[in-house]
Formats: C-alpha cells, structure tokens, sequence
C-alpha cells in the first residue's frame, strides 16, 4: 500500500469532511466532452459484468463517438446480447414537469422496453420535497469510474476548441447546442468497487433490489481505455457526498464540509470553475479565509448567464450575494471572476457554457464532482465528489495538480499549459495577473440585476435551499415579517395594476399595431359565440388546458367576464373551474403518489389525512386558504383519500364566493376597456379593492377554522 494511504492527510483525514478513502491505481482527467465519451465508449465495450449509471439526464439517442457510432440504448442492448453475464443499470432523476421541454420523452421506453432483459432503467424519486438526484457516476465492473459533472444527454459532448457551430454537440439535424465545457474524472482501482457500493445502495433504495457487488477475476483485463495515460498513480482518493433526510437515510454534508477545509488550508490560490455561485457558507469561508491570509489569490470560471427566467432569478441574485462576500475579504486586486466566450466569423460573441464542479487548491489539493457551489448541493441534493490531495513531498501528485490548473486555464486562454505555467512562475507563482493579460475568451463578470429580479429573489430562493422544502421555508421566504412592507408591497402591487390599466385604456384609444380594430374583433366574436355551443367548448377547453399550464384561476376567471359579461360569464367560470378541478384531480389519480410526493413533499400526508377524514368540508377550506396553486392542490387531492365526488362538491362551494368577486371585477374590467373613462376607471379600481380585500377575508376565516 502506497504511503499516501497510509499517512492521512490534513484535509482528508477528518471523517466528516469524506465517507471514504480509498487506493486508485490510475487517475486521470477527460476534459470536455468528446474526451470523456470517447473514453466510456471505449470502456463500455471492454465491459464484462456490470455497469451501474447514475445521472440527473439521459438520452437514447446520444451517440459516444459522432458521427459513426451507436445510439446508446443500441449500443447497450449490442453489449448485453454479445455478453450473457453483463447486466446495465440507469438510474436517472425522475424530473419534474419543468424539465419535460429540455428532455427525451419516455426514456424509460427507450431503455427498459426497447433493450434485453439485461439493460434495467429506474427513475428514481425518492428525495425530499424540493430535491433532485444530481449524481453523474459511471463505474464498470467495479474496476473503472468516471466522476464529474457531465450527464450523458444531449448537448455534452465538445472539445476544448467549444467552436461557436458544432452538430456533433446535438442529437440530429437541427439540434444546436451553445458550447459547452465541463470535465470528468477517471479511476481505476479499489476506489471504483467503493463507488459501485454508493451506486448499489442508491439503486436499492430507488428500485429495492440488492445487488451483491461484482466480482471480477483478478486477472481479468481492465477497461480502462489504452489511448487515455493516467495522470496519477498509485494515490489516496477521498469520496465526500451529500445526502438530504429522508427515505432512511441520515443526512450528510461532507462535501459542504470539504470544501470548507480545503478552502481553509488555502495559502496561495483558489482556483474554481462551477456551474452556479450561491453557497452562502463557502462564501464565507472564502472571504474569512482571504482575510487571514493577504497573499491569497482566487480566480473563479464561471457562465456569464443562468439558463431561463427561473434560473437567472434563483441563481443571479445568489451569485451577486456570493460574488460581494467575496470581495468584503479578496478586495479587487486579488479576486477575479470570469466567464468564457468564443467568437464566431461573423463577429458575434457567443457563451460557453461552464457546467464544471471543480477546485484546485494551491498545488495541493483537487475536488471534482457533480456537485455545484450552490446551497442546495451542500445539503437538498444527492450529490459525489472525488478528492485528491498531495503530500508535502509528494511533487509527482502536486505536478500532476498543477497541470491540470494550468490546462484548463490555458484552454480558457487560448494558449498552451506550458506558457501558462510559465507565466504563473513569471508572475511568482500568481494566476491573478496571468488572467489579467488574457488575451482569449475570458472577460470579468459585472452583475447588474433589474429591478425585477429582486422582487422575485426571496420567493425565488426556494428553489436553492440547503434542505428540504417545508411549509415552515416557504412562509420564511413569501411572508414579509414587517407590516409597513406588507402594506408597501399591497401598494406596489395596486400601483401596478393601475398602470397597466392605464395602458391598456390608451391602446384601447390608439390606432398602435392595430390595437383598437383587434381588440374591438376579439369582443365582437366572444359576444357572437358566447352563447353557442363552440363558444362554451372554447370557454371550458381554455379553464383544462390554462389550469394545465398553471395559469391562475382567478386570472382565467377575470378573463371569462370581460369577454362573456357578468350572467354567462360567471356561469362558464363555475363550470370551467368545476371541470378543471376535476380533470387535474384525476391526472393526480394517474400520475400516483410517488410522483405528486414531489410537488407537495411532507404536506402531503397532512392534507391527505385531512381530505379524508374531514371530506368536503376540507375541500372548502382549502379554496379559501390555498397552500398552493390551483392546480397543484387538485393533483394533491387526486392522491388523497377522499372521493372525486365529494371534491367536486367542495371546489363548488368553496369556489363560489372566489368566482363571484372575480367575476364582478372581470365584468368592470371588459366594460372599462371596450369605454375608457376616468368614472369607469374608478369602479373597476374599487372593485379590484373589493377583490383583494374579499379574498384576505376569506383566507382569514378559513385560517380561523383550520386552526379552531
């Protein structure tokens, strides 16, 4: 047994920081994507008894080695059916409806019912409210792993050059892809049979079989790919993870605790690139450990943008919070944080896409995984991590470090890992004025966060908590504590409406885009058909499909008056609102309870029992003080103990005193906006007041009798 196995090291050594240490014989980084498929390709085929997948994504279609290779449920069905003793599990995160767009459909029909026996998928559900499986593991006969951070989906694979246009990085003809860089870890040895056990038990736990681990002839051939050279040999590698409560399971924060001593042996530099930047207490660590030590350096890659609305809400306001801890303790001579992009030939900068999970600490210490400097991969998420950390005289594993660093730096750089780890000795052994003189893709990160933003950034935070969705959480981040704020906030909101009232009136006057002709159109069709037949399967078929999409009821229901008026107009929304109940109640009833556990977590058992035991009544007193949106609360119901009968009857009652306010402010609101007037404008604004102030007194009654 190697030394560095034997003699623990500072970092490693303590038992909440690592679940485990262990030998590997051979180690090395696949950097980008084509790296990292090109070599599970190659290992996949030199597979002989088993092969365990955890991922966050898959797709069937992807192809290892584009253009000439397999699809990879073709692939893994070819290698089952060559091989009687290979078995293929997948177990991927069964994602909530948010991520259906950017998915493959069914992938379950792919894997499981278009391949052997032998190639088993499970989506795996069995998290806390709020959480997700977000673990990228491949380990092969219990011999070779690969840990990181990339999935084996669509828009992964690329090489460093991240070209701006690159088909090989979608999944057929039209599929383009931003590029993308990311990177993956390589091991072979006792650290791989370590890793299938974490593998087995999270199987055990999504799918309750328990597999015994595999056992490979000693003499066997080892998968590791002959184009690939190992980078380290021989060295102790530390397994951190995060696991949140439940199903069982203690929670663990090991790889919150890693970081946080690795971040507190740092002497010289840090050097990060990760995904996202929240982490509130890494931040913390960071900046205290900056000020300890006033040499101390950090540069940090990181994407110029979150993906979508959702995430640039929960993760940009948390990136400025993140980035200003920073600064408190670095200052601005000793900090920078950087995104990548590259230009194309007509001149366009276009992003790349930093999805990596890494630190480098000083020369001594790497950590790579799945896990992302965000609060939720410190303790909501499951999530791996691999660690290897150098021996003060170990200059092999710290040259080895080093290189690494200096690789990735000079990719960003655009240059060679020789002129940059010669810069950084030019620079006495600084990488702040390496990353000064860039010349290539990187640029600072300046923040600037619209108004918008922060008004959405406490609510929004739910979605990066560092532990499991309660209702305790939500009322933290959605109830303002304050009076003055509430009444400022109730204020804002009727401002709001008003200008857009006022807007609405001024368009309604002007000939701008045709407003005035289409909007009087619109009226003029819902008056001609409101009363058919079509116009009644329109009305109803818009309160299915809008409560499908989670539009707000009350909204659909506003609509309906203004363009029905107040008699069929409430008459259509009672229906509408009946029908829609009862379709979303009966999706809960197909999708089951292990699904809709996810969108209700913990309260599920409570509001079940409570629909149960206490049937219609209960309905009622959810429609005056919903714990969650329309739509959510019928799914709930669908898996509850009560009848679809007696939820029908309670969303009717419960609904009315809702439906009829709605209604008398939809009906004002299509009167005002077919005659503008100051007097109309007026009315609908006090019947807007009569609309707020209805329903807190209906949520206060309902409160009053839950809690009597």
């Amino acid at each position: 047994m190697p030394e560095a196995e034997t003699r623990p090291s500072p970092i490693l050594a303590d038992p909440a920081a690592c679940w485990r240490r262990s030998l590997a014989t051979r180690v090395a980084p696949l950097v980008d994507g084509a790296a990292y498929f090109a070599a599970l390709a190659r290992a996949l085929e030199a597979a002989k008894h088993s092969v365990f997948v955890l991922g966050w994504d898959i797709n069937a279609d992807l192809v290892l080695d584009p253009p000439q290779g397999e699809p990879l449920d073709r692939l893994l069905d070819r290698l089952t059916a060559e091989r009687p003793e290979l078995e293929v599990r997948l177990l991927i995160w069964d994602w909530i409806l948010f991520y259906s767009l950017d998915r493959q459909f069914l992938p379950q029909w792919r894997f499981d019912l278009r391949t052997g026996d032998r190639v088993r998928f499970r989506l795996d559900a069995c998290h806390p409210a709020g959480g997700c499986h977000h673990e990228k593991l491949v380990v092969i006969d219990g011999r070779l792993a690969f840990v990181g951070g990339i999935d084996l989906t669509a828009g992964r694979w690329d090489t460093p050059a991240h070209r701006p246009r690159e088909p090989r990085r979608g999944i057929g003809p039209n599929d383009e892809r931003p590029p993308f860089h990311d990177l993956m870890l390589m091991l072979e040895g006792p650290v791989a049979a370590d890793l299938e056990e974490l593998a087995r038990e999270r199987w055990r736990v999504a799918s309750g079989e328990d597999l015994p681990p595999t056992r490979a002839p000693a003499d066997a051939p080892s998968p590791w790919p002959d184009h690939v050279a190992p980078w380290f040999r021989d060295v102790a590698v530390g397994i951190a993870r995060t696991r949140p409560s439940g199903r069982g399971w203690t929670p663990v924060r090991e790889i919150e605790r890693l970081y946080a001593r690795a971040v507190a042996a740092a002497e010289r530099t840090v050097y990060i690139e990760n995904q996202y930047l929240t982490a509130d207490r890494i931040a913390a660590a960071l900046a205290e450990r900056a000020r300890q030590v006033p040499g101390l350096e950090a540069v940090i890659i990181t994407p110029t943008r979150c993906e979508g609305l959702l995430e640039t809400a929960v993760m940009d306001v948390g990136r400025a919070r993140f980035i200003r801890r920073l600064r408190s303790g670095f200052g601005s001579e000793r900090l920078r944080v950087l995104y990548p992009e590259v230009g194309s030939e007509d001149g366009e900068r276009i992003a790349v896409n930093v999805h990596t999970k890494l630190l480098i600490v000083d020369d001594r210490f790497l950590c790579l995984g799945s896990a992302n400097l965000a609060n939720r991969s410190m303790g909501l998420d499951t999530e791996i991590d691999v660690a290897i950390e150098a021996e003060p005289e170990d200059a092999a594993v710290r040259g080895a470090i080093r290189r690494l660093r200096d690789t990735l730096l000079a990719e960003h750089l655009e240059t060679t890992p020789e002129a940059v780890a010669a810069a950084i000795a030019a620079a006495g052994d600084r990488i702040v004025p390496v990353v000064d003189q860039r010349s290539g893709r990187l640029s600072e990160l300046r923040l600037s966060l619209p108004t918008w933003l922060r008004l959405v950034a406490s609510p929004a935070r739910l979605a990066d908590l560092d532990e499991p969705l309660t209702a305790a959480k939500v009322t933290e981040h959605l109830v303002t504590p304050r009076r003055q704020h509430h009444w400022r906030q109730r204020l804002l909101r009727l401002g709001a409406v008003l200008v857009l009232l006022v807007i609405l009136a001024l368009l309604a006057r002007s000939d701008v885009l045709g407003f005035e002709d289409r909007l009087h159109a619109v009226f003029a069709l819902a008056e001609h058909y409101r009363a058919s037949p079509l116009g009644a399967v329109i009305v109803l078929a818009a309160f299915v499909l809008g409560s499908l999409v989670l539009m707000p009821i009350t909204l659909l229901i506003a609509l309906t008056a203004a363009t029905m008026g107040p008699a069929l107009g409430f008459v259509y929304a009672l229906l509408g609102s009946i029908i829609a109940s009862a379709a979303t109640f009966l999706l809960g009833r197909a999708l089951g309870r292990e699904r809709v556990r996810r969108l209700a977590g913990r309260r599920l058992a409570a509001v079940s029992r409570r629909l149960g035991s206490h049937g219609i009544l209960a309905v009622v007193l959810l429609r005056f003080v919903p714990i969650a949106p329309f739509t959510i609360v019928n799914i709930v119901a669908g898996v509850s103990e009560i009848s679809l009968r007696d939820f029908v009857i309670g969303s009717a009652l419960g609904l009315l005193p809702g439906i009829t306010l709605a209604t008398l402010f939809g009906d004002r609101l299509g009167d005002w906006i077919r005659k503008p007037d100051p007097l109309g404008l007026v009315v609908l604004l006090g019947c807007l007041a009569l609309l707020i102030a209805g329903g807190a007194a209906l949520k206060r009654w309902g409160r009053s009798r839950i809690t009597a």
